[in-house]
């Protein structure tokens, strides 16, 4: 195995550390701005694996969805979520039902479960058990972060890591799927969090607030 090659081996290894590491510091986050920063950084390190996959494979098409991912997940949405936090001109707080320790003791818990989960499939599989557990992890503390964040903004941020979840088993189960696939889920990923912009933008002129809990009151 060339120099080359076992650094991309190293890193698709390490990569796992980083995403739980971005996870826990978003749990313990207290402004929205942050979150969005760190999704940017756990975006980038699944960019980093798919151009270690692609360089292993010798792939152009793998290559070519991480240059989609790159400009999509790790420029395009980030850029787009922090302009709705400064053109809102809303309080940047998280505001969620739980305190970040609890938050970051749950996002550990679920960690812990992620791992547990994925010991009697990863090695029938053939994957790395620390990048299937990341890629659960992602996908269990994005719905966490869905139900317990109280702005609206927010709950579109854990919509978004769980996503990442979902890319991320899918792509170290198969070791990269076809661009056509690829660009499909990208753009209906664009799309929809323009949508929530939207979303964002009629609850903050309607009610004058983005805590998505007050809604309740609406109900009869």
């Amino acid at each position: 195995m060339g120099l080359v090659e076992f650094a991309a081996a190293k890193a698709l290894a390490s990569s796992a550390a980083f995403l739980f590491t971005t996870l826990l510091l978003m749990a313990a986050a207290k402004r929205i701005s942050t979150c969005v920063v760190l999704f940017a950084v756990q975006c980038a390190v699944i960019t980093a694996e798919i151009l270690a996959i692609a360089y292993v494979q010798r792939s152009g098409e793998v290559l070519a969805v991480a240059i989609l991912v790159l400009i999509v997940k790790v420029i395009a949405i980030p850029y787009a979520l922090m302009w709705i936090v400064k053109d809102i001109k809303a309080a940047g707080e998280v505001q969620s039902s739980t305190t970040p320790a609890q938050s970051v003791f749950i996002t550990a818990g679920l960690i812990l479960l992620a791992f547990f989960a994925v010991q009697p499939y990863a090695r029938s599989l053939r994957v790395d058990m620390n990048m299937l557990a990341a890629a659960i992890a992602l996908l269990l503390t994005g719905a966490f972060l869905m139900v317990s964040r109280k702005k609206a903004l927010m709950q579109v941020v854990g919509l978004l890591v769980l996503e990442n979840g979902i890319f991320l088993a899918a792509l170290i189960t198969t070791f990269g799927m076809p661009l056509i696939i690829e660009i499909g889920i990208a753009f209906e990923l664009l799309m929809g969090v323009l949508l929530m912009g939207i979303f964002v933008f009629r609850i903050r002129d309607t009610f004058e607030h983005l805590d998505v809990s007050k809604l309740r009151s609406l109900r009869g």
